[in-house]
């Protein structure tokens, strides 16, 4: 596959930006940080085309969080308190885990996350069907190679969507994606401040043309390229769905193009120097973890 070109803001840049208040991100037009140019397109056409669709933009929240959970680095999209409306969000965020990760295809120390939340459903399930059409028509994705990642409370999406049946499905017990909660049955990570808990699927896409018939948990060779609230059919219907993607990955399987960890992680130290600047905040942990590796 051809590989783009890379574009590039400085790192004066970003830390103007983070000091203006932009949590690490433009006023709407594109990534602060080390970017690939497919990257920053796909963020356009999300705010575009979700923007059409009704969501309204709400602005990101710091990297700094103040708390001991995830070295106190923002961990997700995810508010304590929601907001009414269907909105949209592009928010900046890193993993601590990652940080012993960095050699793994994918990976990034600072990463981006196009978030939905949709308290006023017009239809049940509707934000899955968006966002997987958004995936596929948008950014092109091939359906025949998507594995949906869940459990049995994903039964009647797989059983109503054409493009769910064009790929592939891999249900986890129950049990285990509860105790996992990562995401790819449920998502409930121990100890996260806002103690988010609900039925998920996670959408990944192989990093190879070729992948093994066998699908085992955690697969080997694929992406993880969106997180998906859904609704169980026991579940009475929910008012509220949301659902994120990663943008660089997105872009990476759309492209093979991905900035470097290293870069990613300069970025990160730069980007949390600049708000705890700014807003008088002591660097946390999860900045020592990073600035460390």
């Amino acid at each position: 596959m051809t590989k783009s070109k890379t574009k590039q803001i400085s790192r004066r840049t970003v830390l103007e930006l983070s000091l203006a208040g932009a949590a690490g991100l433009t006023a709407g037009t594109g990534l602060a940080f080390g970017a690939t140019e497919a990257a920053v397109s796909l963020e356009t056409e999300f705010r575009s085309h979700f923007g059409q669709l009704g969501y309204k933009t709400t602005e990101p929240l710091g990297l700094l969080t103040g708390d001991r959970f995830n070295g106190g680095l923002r961990y997700d999209e995810t508010l304590e308190i929601p907001v009414s409306g269907n909105s949209l969000v592009v928010q900046p965020a890193a993993r601590i885990d990652d940080a012993a990760r960095h050699q793994e295809a994918g990976v990034l120390a600072l990463f981006t996350i196009c978030g939905l939340r949709q308290s006023e459903p017009i239809e049940h399930r509707s934000l899955f069907a968006n966002m997987l059409n958004f995936l596929v028509e948008k950014a092109k994705l091939d359906p025949a190679r998507l594995v949906f990642v869940s459990t049995e409370a994903f039964s009647p999406y797989a059983e109503t969507n054409d493009m769910v049946r064009a790929g592939r499905t891999l249900l986890r017990p129950m049990n285990e994606a509860k105790a996992a909660g990562d995401g790819s049955g449920f998502f409930a990570p121990k100890d996260h401040p806002a103690g988010p808990g609900y039925h998920s699927v996670s959408i990944h896409y192989p990093l190879a043309a070729r992948t093994s018939d066998e699908l085992v948990y955690p697969l080997a060779g694929h992406l993880e390229i969106a997180d998906i609230g859904i609704t169980p059919p026991e579940q009475p219907e929910s008012a509220l769905e949301l659902g994120g993607i990663g943008l660089e990955r997105l872009a990476f399987a759309a492209t093979s193009v991905m900035p470097s960890f290293e870069d990613s992680r300069q970025d990160l130290l730069d980007c949390l120097k600049a708000e705890a600047e700014r807003d008088g905040k002591p660097l946390p942990k999860g900045y020592e973890i990073f600035a460390a590796r």
